[in-house]
């Protein structure tokens, strides 16, 4: 009996080509143009949905609903072992950790995409998607909930980030490594996620910004967020979370107003504490109504801020743990 694994394709590099500018246009290939250079074996059913083909840059929470109730519908079939999403690398992490949030289910979400073209030499289309396919299928891939498959690592969407330009080792999760890789065809994991949390989409999504901290920072952006009257704020702090202090004028403001911030940290490992106490620092922030954000990348914390929010979440302390 084969088995079966859905291919959803949403666009990007993976299913670029050039145009008469030499130039890439993403998303123009469909889903059956790229298997049919990906060398896969007869006894896997690849069932394909084409959704979208569109650069990532371009995905709204439009996009990301349907993908997610396209995801839920597949899921319905207890046949299909698990589900691989190609995606361009823009914003291939934030789609990721939003399905990470939104779905339950033991089986497995890979998304995967490209640095180069299909046509580019040394292109990295066909071992991505064929590795992606070959985690989907896999019985170890069970419960390891969403993940990024890319230059032969399965990485978790909580951690996994974009680390470079154009390079095909695009992406990493520094500080945590891998769940385990794909050598000679053969899936190899060797841990898995402790907790997850989920929760459900929404027709529309609270506006939630996020607002870097530097030396010399001033409180301009902050003011006109305080204007706008935002749902939400994620902090990039340096440090254990510390920002300058011409921000906590204004980041008071916001929480006074009811407005939830959140405090992430600018470094790659680690999380934010309130060890220092003065200022502007972490404590400060921690006093006046902020959330601390423990180790969460800033824009997976907008994103689990804004799905927390829009179901109207009130305890927030999951963002430390």
């Amino acid at each position: 009996m084969k088995k079966k694994v859905v291919l959803i394709t949403t666009g990007g590099t993976i299913a670029s080509t050039r145009n008469e500018k030499n130039k890439l246009e993403s998303g123009k290939l469909n889903g059956d143009a790229i298997l049919a250079m990906c060398q896969l074996e007869n006894d896997i059913d690849i069932e394909l949905i084409d959704l979208y083909q569109i650069p990532s840059m371009h995905m709204t929470y439009d996009h990301l609903n349907l993908l997610n109730t396209t995801v839920h519908q597949v899921f319905k079939d207890a046949s299909v072992s698990g589900i691989v999403i190609t995606h361009g690398t823009d914003s291939l992490e934030e789609t990721a950790y939003f399905l990470e949030l939104t779905v339950n289910d033991e089986r497995p979400i890979i998304v995967t995409g490209s640095q180069k073209s299909p046509e580019d030499i040394g292109t990295d289309v066909y071992s991505n998607l064929r590795n992606s396919l070959l985690v989907a299928l896999s019985e170890q891939g069970k419960n390891i909930g969403t993940c990024v498959v890319f230059n032969e690592q399965i990485l978790h969407s909580k951690y996994v980030k974009k680390i470079h330009s154009s390079s095909i080792n695009g992406f990493g999760a520094i500080g945590y490594g891998m769940l385990g890789y794909i050598d000679n065809d053969e899936v190899v994991i060797y841990q898995k996620p402790t907790q997850r949390e989920f929760y459900s989409i929404q027709s529309s999504y609270p506006n939630v910004e996020i607002i870097y901290a530097y030396l010399g920072a001033s409180s301009i952006l902050l003011n006109a967020l305080n204007e706008a009257k935002v749902d939400g704020v994620v902090l990039i702090g340096a440090g254990r979370g510390q920002v300058v202090p011409a921000m906590i004028e204004p980041i008071e403001q916001l929480c006074h107003n009811g407005t939830k911030v959140v405090l992430t940290t600018s470094t790659e490992e680690g999380r934010v504490f309130p060890t220092y106490d003065y200022p502007s620092s972490a404590n400060n922030l921690k006093d006046i109504g902020v959330v601390m954000g423990g180790d969460f990348d800033p824009k997976k914390a907008r994103l689990k801020l804004m799905l927390m929010l829009a179901n109207g979440a009130t305890n927030f302390d999951s963002f430390m743990h």
